[in-house]
């Protein structure tokens, strides 16, 4: 359903930035990883706009691991089928 990058992109230190849409309903997503504290740092929003105009985002942080990009997947999947 998302467009995601794999694991190994976030380790090495690069930031992701999409969207995803249907049924008139967006959302757009920004992650980056935080290697000093080994986190995935993600953020979401609902608004179509860019990430430092919007004034609504949800922010959360998961392990760099395959099991916590896992989880930041299904947390921005949630937050989708959530917007009405």
């Amino acid at each position: 359903m998302l467009d995601m990058q794999k694991l190994v992109y976030f380790t090495e230190g690069n930031r992701f930035a999409g969207s995803h849409s249907g049924d008139g309903r967006i959302i757009r997503y920004r992650v980056e990883p935080d290697r000093e504290n080994e986190r995935l740092l993600a953020w979401c929003w609902l608004e179509d706009m860019c990430f430092e105009k919007a004034k609504e985002k949800s922010e959360e942080s998961f392990p760099l691991t395959q099991d916590g990009l896992d989880a930041l997947i299904l947390w921005l999947e949630k937050k989708f089928e959530e917007h009405t």
